[in-house]
């Protein structure tokens, strides 16, 4: 689940509570301590305690600062807009300051989300290249044991071969062209490119199972 609707949610819920149960910031601590674990936000470097502790005493010292002129003195309805009919000069006012720091908010959240997202995809893949070695040119001298996730091959074809299930450079050399050519968005093109580069330059592109490259 995404961080600003986990943020929402929270909210929403926190609202529900009695009026009584919602003003202070101990009671707010204690409703991030109970609800932390319920949404399954993406955060993958900070406590989801103090993430949703954030989130609430924000969102109280937000309203708090809506100024007596708002409805109930400060506390505007969560769900109510600015572009609601009925309402002051200044609730409207208070409503959009609230909107804007709200989209504000939720705008950095998303940022720090994707960037946190891309971070965690490059450390996975240099842990990966780490252990299972850097990416291999395709050539005739590869071995057949070669996996192909490890060999550079264009993106069509290497999506190609894992939808025919293909484990290893030796298996490649080993189907068929009727085969590959069935394959989805896997053209004569791509077959050529695979068979050149793979050292089958054959009109069948085929080498006959268990036989090694010449």
């Amino acid at each position: 689940m995404k961080q600003v609707g986990a943020r929402h949610d929270i909210i929403r819920e926190w609202r529900s509570l009695p009026k009584e149960q919602r003003q202070t910031d101990k009671q707010a601590e204690a409703f991030a301590m109970q609800i932390k674990d319920k949404y399954k936000f993406s955060n993958d470097s900070a406590n989801p305690y103090q993430t949703v502790r954030g989130w609430l005493l924000s969102y109280l010292s937000l309203n708090r600062g809506l100024g007596v002129n708002a409805k109930d003195k400060g506390e505007m309805p969560y769900d109510e807009k600015s572009t609601d009919p009925g309402l002051s000069a200044a609730e409207r006012k208070a409503l959009r300051v609230r909107e804007a720091q709200e989209a504000i908010a939720d705008h950095e959240e998303a940022q720090t989300a994707f960037h946190e997202n891309r971070e965690r995809l490059r450390k996975e893949r240099l842990v990966r290249e780490a252990t299972e070695g850097p990416m291999l040119a395709p050539t005739p001298e590869l071995p057949d044991d070669t996996p192909i996730e490890r060999v550079l091959f264009s993106t069509r074809i290497q999506n190609a071969l894992r939808a025919a299930d293909l484990k290893t450079v030796g298996e490649v050399r080993e189907i068929s062209d009727e085969t590959l050519i069935s394959l989805p968005d896997f053209g004569k093109g791509s077959l050529s490119d695979l068979r050149r580069k793979l050292g089958l330059p054959s009109t069948d592109g085929v080498r006959s199972l268990g036989k090694k490259p010449a």
